[in-house]
């Protein structure tokens, strides 16, 4: 890291890579645990 006073103009590229980093994630993660969940109460 170079030590800049401005921060913001490098930190939008690690904004944008987190906020694929946590929707690519988490969208699957919540499917898979709905379909779990209704799996689940299909057998019931």
């Amino acid at each position: 890291m170079t030590r800049g006073g401005s921060n913001q103009t490098i930190s939008y590229p690690i904004f944008t890579f987190r906020w694929l980093a946590i929707h690519g994630i988490a969208i699957p993660t919540v499917f898979f645990l709905g379909a779990i969940t209704s799996m689940q109460f299909i057998q019931r």
